[in-house]
């Protein structure tokens, strides 16, 4: 158990300086740590044994050397009815209605009743989470590039709940003057987060899709079906928990010699829930994902909800100031300005913005546009 908690620690860490938002940090830390320990839990013998358990009798050939063959080339039910016994326990009688369950659906084919369904990605399961894991960090990486550290230089020093003594006259200036010298210069950067929330949401999206083409097309409707069918796994098939296994071997004689193995396959019983949590998790975390990039358009074309943004971040500073700021700074402006109100002390933040009003009416930005408004 220690080597569990050791192995998943240095993705606990906790960032000084935020960046992003805590729906991009569902993507690129809660799901890639919970796909982490899904795929350390698959492997950890000392909690479920092996993968795979076979019975091939007294006078077959070596049971570990059977094991190991059905490992690697999968193994078998067969898609019967109640009556069938070819394969005792191994029947799933209430496959019909499982199936006239797909096929309303749209996602699968029915199958013969004959037909034998395999399963071969036993091996793949743990590889397949890391992967996915992998793609769930790629929008992260890409953002940090991008980023390079801006705003970890903006606050460095400032953060805390009490002022620092490195905030000065001097370093205010400085500041602003950077916040209003460049003006729309940070337009691209501000781009480049909303394209990096895009992809978040084109990959949960395209995770879905993968996962069905994973499972054999019963991955979309596996939450749905679990919901509907209480008294069995409709994933039977695809996480059976016995299945055959024909291994052939060259008798005395050099005649081939065809065995048939029970095997029991213990990790699918975990396999079956993982799924299940993975399923309304990709749900869930696209439907967060659509509402984040509806709020992240709402914000971009409403100088109003701007400026709620931004009062939000000090109560001391005044309404009106930050509605004149809003007025004449671009998203991209305003989007590096929430950032440093994200992570620096309240008080700095007023006067930041005090700094920044002041800037505007010695050069003459707000009296131009706003001649109403003298003083606040």
């Amino acid at each position: 158990m220690i080597d569990f908690v050791n192995s998943v620690k240095s993705l606990l860490k906790i960032e000084t300086v935020r960046t992003d938002n805590n729906l991009f940090k569902l993507h690129y830390k809660f799901t890639v740590i919970m796909l982490v320990v899904f795929s350390i839990l698959l492997t950890s013998k000392q909690y479920f044994g092996d993968p795979i358990s076979c019975d091939v009798g007294g006078s077959k050939p070596g049971k570990d050397v059977i094991e190991l063959f059905c490992w690697i080339h999968g193994t078998y039910i067969v898609s019967n009815t109640l009556n069938d016994t070819e394969l005792p326990g191994l029947s799933n009688e209430y496959e019909k209605h499982l199936s006239n369950f797909v096929e309303n659906t749209l996602f699968s084919q029915s199958h013969d009743p004959t037909q034998l369904i395999w399963q071969k990605y036993y091996q793949w399961v743990c590889i397949m989470f890391c992967f996915q894991a992998l793609l769930f960090y790629i929008p992260r990486y890409i953002w940090k590039s991008w980023e390079g550290g801006r705003i970890n230089l903006l606050v460095k020093d400032l953060r805390g709940p009490l002022v620092s003594p490195s905030w000065n006259v001097d370093s205010k200036t400085k500041l602003v003057r950077y916040l209003m010298s460049g003006k729309n210069s940070h337009t691209l950067y501000a781009c480049r987060f909303t394209f990096c929330e895009i992809s978040n949401l084109i990959n949960v999206i395209s995770q879905i899709y993968l996962m069905d083409w994973f499972l054999m097309g019963k991955f979309t409707v596996y939450g749905i079906a679990m919901k509907t069918f209480q008294n069995f796994s409709p994933m039977d098939q695809v996480f059976p928990k016995l299945a055959k296994c024909k291994y052939y071997n060259r008798g005395p004689s050099g005649d081939i010699q065809n065995y048939d193995a029970l095997c029991i396959l213990p990790l699918n019983v975990l396999n079956e829930k993982l799924f299940l949590i993975l399923w309304f998790w990709l749900y869930i975390l696209t439907g967060l994902t659509v509402i984040g990039l509806v709020y992240r358009f709402c914000v971009i074309l409403s100088p109003s909800i701007r400026t709620y943004l931004l009062v939000g971040h000090s109560r001391y500073v005044g309404r009106k100031q930050i509605m004149c700021v809003i007025k004449e700074i671009s998203y991209g402006d305003f989007f590096v300005l929430h950032n440093v109100g994200s992570n620096v002390n309240p008080l700095i933040f007023q006067e930041l913005i005090d700094g920044i009003y002041e800037y505007m009416k010695n050069h003459k930005r707000i009296y131009k546009a706003h001649p109403s408004v003298i003083d606040l």
